[in-house]
C-alpha cells in the first residue's frame, strides 16, 4: 500500500500532543514543571491543529469531512471526536496556564493527560482491518501510543532542562522521559513481532522485508538505530548526568533524542503502510 503522507504526519503530530499532555499531567499531579506549562501546552495545541489541517488533505473532497458525523460508529468518527475533545481541553489549559487558578489547571491538565493517552490509541485503532493482517492487532495502536509518549516527553523534558527550574525538576523530568522512551521501544518491537506472526503470511507483509528486503534500510537505520537505540541511549545518559553536567547540554541531548524518535516514528509508519497489503488482493488476483 502507498504511504498516506497526510495521515502519517497527522499521527506523528498527534503523538507529540499526546506525550506532551501526559507529561504536563504528571507535572500537575506532582506540583512540577510549572515553568513550561504554557509553552508545553502551546506546542501541544499547535501540533494538534497542524496535524488536523494536514489530515484533511488526505480527503479528495475536504469539504465532505462533516459526513463522518453520519457514521458515529466508524473509527474515523471516533478519532474526530477525540481530536475535538483534545483541542478543547488543550485550548482551555493553554488559557489557564497564564492565569493563577491552580485547581482548574490541575483538573484540566489531568483530563488532558487522560485524553492524551486515548488520542493516539484511537488514531491507531482506526487501522484495525481484518483484510490487512499486518494491521489487525492491538500492537498497532499501542505502537502509536508508545511513540507519542516518547516524543512528547523528550520534547517537554528538554524544555524543563532549559528553564529556571532545571535543578529542581530536571532529574524527575529525565526519568519520566526515559519511561516514555522505554514504552516506545517495547511497543515498537511488539508491532514488529506482530508483522512476523500475523496470519495469512505473504512476502509483501513479511519480516524478511524488514530484515533483509526493501525495507531493511528503513528498519535497521531509521527504526532500530536512529528511532529506538539513539533515544534510549540519550535519555539514559541524561538521567545519569542530571546534576552533574550543564542543564543546557542535557537539554540538547533531549532535543536530539526527540528528533531521533520522530524519525523512527516516521520510518516505522512507512513500513506499516508498506506491509499493509490486503488478503483480498491475492484471493481475486
Amino acid at each position: 500500500m502507498e504511504v498516506q503522507w497526510p495521515l502519517l504526519v497527522f499521527s506523528v503530530l498527534l503523538g507529540v500532543t499526546s506525550g506532551s499532555f501526559v507529561f504536563l499531567a504528571v507535572g500537575e499531579l506532582t506540583g512540577r514543571f510549572k515553568n513550561v506549562r504554557f509553552l508545553g501546552a502551546l506546542i501541544a495545541f499547535a501540533c494538534l491543529a497542524v496535524g488536523g489541517c494536514v489530515s484533511v488533505l488526505h480527503m479528495g473532497h475536504p469539504e465532505r469531512a462533516t459526513h463522518l458525523l453520519g457514521n458515529l460508529g466508524s473509527g474515523l468518527s471516533k478519532e474526530l471526536f477525540v481530536v475535538a475533545i483534545m483541542g478543547i481541553v488543550a485550548f482551555a489549559y493553554l488559557v489557564l496556564a497564564k492565569k493563577d487558578y491552580p485547581g482548574a489547571s490541575k483538573a484540566l491538565g489531568v483530563v488532558g493527560g487522560v485524553v492524551g493517552l486515548v488520542l493516539p490509541f484511537v488514531a491507531g485503532a482506526s487501522y484495525l482491518i481484518a483484510a490487512r493482517p499486518a494491521w489487525d492487532s492491538v500492537t498497532l495502536p499501542l505502537m502509536y501510543t508508545g511513540a507519542g509518549l516518547a516524543m512528547g516527553m523528550l520534547l517537554m523534558c528538554g524544555l524543563v532542562l532549559l528553564g529556571d527550574r532545571a535543578a529542581e525538576d530536571g532529574g524527575f523530568a529525565a526519568k519520566l522521559a526515559l519511561v516514555g522512551v522505554v514504552a516506545m521501544v517495547v511497543t515498537a518491537l511488539a508491532y514488529v513481532a506482530w508483522i512476523a506472526l500475523a496470519p495469512h503470511q505473504d512476502p509483501t507483509r513479511s519480516l524478511e522485508r524488514l530484515v533483509s528486503g526493501d525495507f531493511a534500510a528503513a528498519f535497521w537505520v531509521g527504526v532500530v538505530v536512529v528511532g529506538l537505540a539513539a533515544p534510549l541511549a540519550l535519555a539514559a545518559f541524561v538521567c545519569a548526568r542530571t546534576g552533574k553536567a550543564r542543564a543546557a547540554e542535557l537539554a540538547t541531548c533531549m532535543f536530539v533524542a526527540f528528533a531521533c524518535s520522530a524519525v523512527g516514528a516516521v520510518a516505522l509508519r512507512v513500513i506499516m503502510y508498506g506491509v499493509g497489503t490486503s488478503v483480498e488482493r491475492f484471493i481475486y488476483q
